[in-house]
This record gives C-alpha cells, sequence and structure tokens, in this order.
C-alpha cells in the first residue's frame, strides 16, 4: 500500500510539529530551566519563523526575476502575427488606429 501525502498534509505535520511544542511551552505544560531563560524567544519564535519564510520568499522571487530569459524569437514572431491579424481584419473591412 503506497501513502500519498499532498503538500496541504506536508504542511499541516510542519505546522503541528513547530506549533505543538511551542504551545506547550507557552502554556507552561513543559517548565525548565531551558524555557524559563529563553520564553521570551520562544514567544517569538512563530513571528521570526513567519519573517523568514517571507524574506526566503521574496529572494527567490527577486532571483527568478533577475535570471528570466528574454525570448526574442518569439517576440518577433509575436509581432509578425499580430500584423499579420491587423491586416487580415482591414481586408474584411474593420478600421483600425
Amino acid at each position: 500500500m503506497k501513502i500519498i501525502m499532498t503538500k496541504l498534509v506536508e504542511w499541516l505535520m510542519g505546522a503541528v510539529l513547530v506549533l505543538g511544542p511551542w504551545t506547550a511551552v507557552v502554556t507552561s505544560t513543559v517548565k525548565n530551566e531551558f524555557t524559563d531563560q529563553y520564553f521570551i524567544y520562544i514567544l517569538l519564535l512563530p513571528l521570526i519563523l513567519v519573517a523568514m519564510f517571507g524574506l526566503v520568499s521574496v529572494a527567490i522571487i527577486a532571483h527568478r526575476v533577475y535570471n528570466f530569459n528574454d525570448c526574442n524569437e518569439a517576440a518577433e514572431e509575436l509581432t509578425r502575427q499580430i500584423k499579420e491579424a491587423k491586416e487580415d481584419l482591414r481586408k474584411k473591412g474593420l478600421k483600425m488606429d
């Protein structure tokens, strides 16, 4: 039997693995010297993770935009097809600017 995990299940599992222990620490279910010493950092951890996710997303988008390829052949072909379509429409009686 093959189990297929969708992206939704993967994200939910990751959220449970992060937010479960975080909730236990914030509600003082788990209490020890480490959690007492770093409580403020643990409390802010979800905000830090969301900010880091945003920064990485922006960096990935910027990198992909920077490396975007120009398709000169495709642009020339599209321009040619537009001219052909305009000529065809003029022959059929449509007036254009």
